[in-house]
This record gives structure tokens, C-alpha cells and sequence, in this order.
């Protein structure tokens, strides 16, 4: 496997506008989100209580919409379209938090803007398999996260200055600006209609299915694909741990005598832990195999949480000097997890299920997201937060230690490794090889044969060999001139052959 360029997905024109896009809506959100709690509790003076309806509303569309529109997503030919109706739309409902009178109102609002949201999200990764091919789907990947995590920094800092100079109001017009911003770049994204599902359905097969079975069958994939009900499964009960812990965080630092000021370096040095951690990710890190990768970021994130818990345990006060390259370790171990969750997903998915999926996949999070904190809450009370620390880290380091083995295993039950055994060479006589060894020869040349039907693999299968040294043939002329290529094309080159 080549070594990773975090920046190779960027030579794609169509992922360059998509990603822009990304990069200008995460800062806003981050923006929006410090704006939304300042007015909370300092322009309307609320409480604790607030803030967990303005958590519920931001939750509760997630899980309610999200198989819903994760099913759409597949369904819509016309995804630019959508992915700019959603972003003009939000920006106009965050401009109607300037006039939301009290709370019961900022919350409808809320709900709106983040049930487009959850509408907006399953598109964009079925969009983003449009516009990348699979050999840079990882730096696709890497620079998602990274975005993310760095308008984790840079959105609040923006927020703050700019509440500070012209209220928090303001802040709400900018996060508007943000989507338009974001919408106008996604329109400039060409892309070539997909059939319409209501009027194009196969002859002989009567009616087009309905959402409801495009839910279920996205379910029954995730049902029958081992390594997604081991990716979800695991990362799910990660964020239930993370979840217990993460809401009482500022009380576990004030309780280690970090100030106010110092925590905001903390929470910083997360975020860049985590920047720092997926620029580290490459193709390299990636030949110990995903779960692997993944099994060792739990365990360091547990080990990093239990030194939290232990501190809290020895009452240790003033060090912020320790607990800041703590919280980085923590930033840093947690961007595995982060990179790891969306790449296997796309990896494993077939594009015309990537919406489904991917949605199905990240309501499980969201979900947590509402039982976790109060179990934290629950626990602390009982027997305070230090319990709660010592408690997650080690369960976290321990499903860690579970998830690297099933990766090891995994990873021995392979037919070969990138190192091991080299695929044979794409000019190979197809029809001289096995079965496994054709797939090796055909993925060598670049074609998405981890994303086929059954059906599909036994067209292969059955390839002459002029067909097969054809295919290949035409292939590998098509990636020479790519550029130039994809410029004019509809379909992103790697797979533009045959599929």
C-alpha cells in the first residue's frame, strides 16, 4: 500500500468544491453552537436545563431522521440540488434565531435546522463516492477529519472574537453567511443524474420498492457484513463510554485545579491531538488493518482517561503542564477512531447503498448521545467523577484490547498482505489465474472490486482473455491521462470502464 498524501484527494476538481464546502459549514457550526450557548445563559441568563433541551434538540432529529434520510439519499437523482436547497435553508433558519423570542422558540428553530441537517449529511456521502476515486477514498477521509477538528479550534476562537465585538447576534449572520458560502461552491459540483426510482424502475419488476424497504435492505447489508456490524458495534459502545465522561469533563478539571483560562488550552490540545493524529494516519498505518489501527486508539484513549481518573483519585491539583500533552495523547489516540469509523463504512458499502449506511451507522452515536450523560451524571453523584474516569478508561482500554485481536485475526485470515503477496502483474493471462488472483489483477489496475455484487464478480469470472487484457488495458491508459480525463467526465475515472 502507498504511503498516504493527506492532500491526494484534493487534485479531484469536484472533490475540491465539495470539500471547500465542508471546510466553511464545520467552522460555521462550531461558531453557531458557542453562539447558541452564550445566549442561553448569559444574554437570557437560562441554566443547566437549557442547555440539555438545546442538547435533545440537537439529538433528537439525528436519530428520528437520519434511516429516513439515509434512505433518500440513495433515492435523489438530483443530490447537488439537494445538498444546496439544505444549505440556502439553513442559512435562513439561522437567521431566524435573531428572531426567536424565548426559548420554546430558538428550540423549533433548532430542530428545523438540524433535521436539514441530518438530510444534508447522508447526501454528502453519497456524493463524496461520486467525486473521489477509491484509491484516494482515504485521504477523502483524513481530510474530513482533520476539517472537523480543526473548525474545532478555529470556530469557537471566530465565534468568540466575534461576539466580543459585535454581540452574539452577530455571530448568528455569519454562521448564515457560512451556508451560503458553502451552497454556492456546492453548485459549481457537476454531477450526472441518477435515474429517478419512480419512473425508472427495471421492466418486469412492477412498482418501485418504498423507503421503508430501502431502510430494511440497507439494515440487512449492514446485517450480513461482518466487518460493519464489528465497526459499528464497537465504535458505538466507545461513544457510550466517552459519552459518560465527556459531559463531566470540566468538572474533573476544576476539580484538578485548572482554571478557566487553562481550560480552554486543554480542550485546544485535544483538538490538536487530534489534527496532529490524522495527519499521521497513512496508507502505511492502514497495512496493520483498520481494526487494528482501531483496537490501539482505544486503548491509548482508556489509558489517557484512567490517568485522568487516577490524578482525580490522588487529588492532585496545579498541573496543568501535565494534563495539557495528556489531553493531546487523548486528541491524537481519538483521531484513529475518527478516521478508522467513516473509511471502513465507505470501504465496505456499496455506492448505491453508501446513504443508507452511513446514516443507519452514525444514528447509533447520536442515540448514546441521550443515555450516556445521565448515566455519567448518575454515577459521579453516587460516588463522584473520579469513579467515572477510572471506571471508562479501563473499559475502554479493554474493548481496545478486543477489537485489536479481531483485527489480528482478521488480518491472518486474509488471503495475502500488500507485503506478503503481491498481486500479480495487471498485464497477467487472466484465464491462466484462480478466481482470487483475477480480482487481485483487476483491483491492481484500479477497479472498485471490493464494492461488487456477487453477480458482478461472476461476469468477471467468466472474462476471456482478450476481454480481461482489454479491460485492463483500456484502464490503465485512462489513469495515465486522468486529469485530463476527469475533466470532461461524469463519472470519476477509477471504475469508468465497466461500471
Amino acid at each position: 500500500m502507498e504511503r498516504l498524501s493527506l492532500t491526494a484527494a484534493l487534485r479531484h476538481p469536484r472533490f475540491r468544491l465539495l470539500y471547500g464546502g465542508q471546510a466553511i459549514s464545520s467552522v460555521g457550526d462550531w461558531l453557531d453552537y458557542l453562539a447558541l450557548v452564550v445566549l442561553l445563559t448569559y444574554t437570557w441568563g437560562h441554566g443547566a436545563g437549557a442547555l440539555a433541551a438545546l442538547s435533545v434538540a440537537v439529538a433528537v432529529p439525528m436519530v428520528a431522521l437520519a434511516p429516513v434520510a439515509g434512505a433518500l439519499a440513495d433515492r435523489m437523482s438530483d443530490r447537488i440540488r439537494v445538498l444546496v436547497g439544505c444549505d440556502l435553508i439553513r442559512a435562513a433558519l439561522a437567521l431566524g434565531y435573531l428572531a426567536a423570542p424565548n426559548l420554546p422558540v430558538l428550540l423549533v428553530l433548532v430542530v428545523c435546522k438540524v433535521s436539514f441537517g441530518a438530510l444534508f449529511n447522508p447526501v454528502h456521502q453519497s456524493t463524496l463516492r461520486s467525486v473521489v476515486p477509491e484509491k484516494d477514498l482515504l485521504s477523502a477521509m483524513s481530510l474530513t477529519v482533520f476539517t472537523h477538528q480543526a473548525a474545532k479550534v478555529a470556530g469557537p476562537a471566530l465565534s468568540g472574537l466575534i461576539i466580543a465585538g459585535c454581540g452574539v447576534r452577530a455571530a448568528f449572520v455569519v454562521d448564515a453567511a457560512t451556508f451560503v458560502a458553502s451552497a454556492a461552491l456546492l453548485s459549481a459540483v457537476r454531477l450526472p443524474r441518477r435515474p429517478d426510482p419512480k419512473t425508472e424502475a427495471p421492466a418486469g419488476e412492477g412498482e418501485p420498492t418504498g423507503l421503508r424497504a430501502d431502510i430494511a435492505e440497507g439494515m440487512r447489508f449492514i446485517a450480513r457484513t461482518p466487518a460493519l456490524i464489528a465497526l459499528i458495534g464497537s465504535v458505538a459502545a466507545t461513544l457510550f463510554l466517552v459519552l459518560t465522561f465527556d459531559t463531566l469533563s470540566p468538572l474533573a478539571m476544576r476539580e484538578l485545579g485548572v482554571g478557566e483560562t487553562s481550560l480552554g488550552y486543554v480542550v485546544a490540545a485535544v483538538g490538536l491531538g487530534a489534527a496532529l493524529g490524522t495527519l499521521a494516519i497513512s496508507g502505511r498505518v492502514m497495512e496493520a488493518g483498520p481494526f487494528v489501527v482501531l483496537g490501539v486508539a482505544q486503548i491509548v484513549v482508556g489509558a489517557a482517561v484512567s490517568g485522568i481518573g487516577t490524578g482525580l483519585g490522588l487529588d492532585a491539583h496545579g498541573m496543568v503542564w501535565l494534563w495539557m500533552p495528556i489531553a493531546g495523547v487523548l486528541g491524537f489516540a481519538a483521531a484513529g477512531i475518527m478516521v478508522v469509523f467513516p473509511y471502513v463504512l465507505h470501504r465496505e458499502t456499496p455506492p448505491e447503498l453508501t446513504g443508507r449506511v452511513t446514516a443507519i451507522a452514525n444514528a447509533f452515536p447520536v442515540l448514546l448521545q441521550l443515555a450516556a450523560p445521565p448515566l455519567g451524571a448518575a454515577l459521579a453523584s453516587w460516588s463522584g467523577v473520579g469513579f467515572v474516569f477510572l471506571t471508562a478508561g479501563p473499559a475502554l482500554a479493554a474493548l481496545g484490547a478486543v477489537v485489536w485481536l479481531y483485527g489480528l485475526r482478521v488480518r491472518r485470515r486474509s488471503p495475502r498482505s500488500d507485503d506478503e503477496q503481491p498481486p500479480p502483474p495487471p498485464t497477467g493471462r487472466a484465464d491462466t489465474m484462480p478466481d482470487t488472483q483475477r480480482l487481485d489483477a483487476l483491483r491492481a489496475a484500479g477497479f472498485p472490486v471490493d464494492g461488487l455484487t456477487p453477480g458482478q464478480r461472476e461476469a468477471l469470472h467468466g472474462l476471456s482473455d482478450e476481454e480481461a487484457d482489454l479491460l485492463i488495458s483500456v484502464q490503465l491508459r485512462l489513469q495515465a491521462t486522468a486529469d485530463e480525463v476527469e475533466a470532461h467526465s461524469g463519472e470519476p475515472i477509477i471504475g469508468g470502464v465497466l461500471f
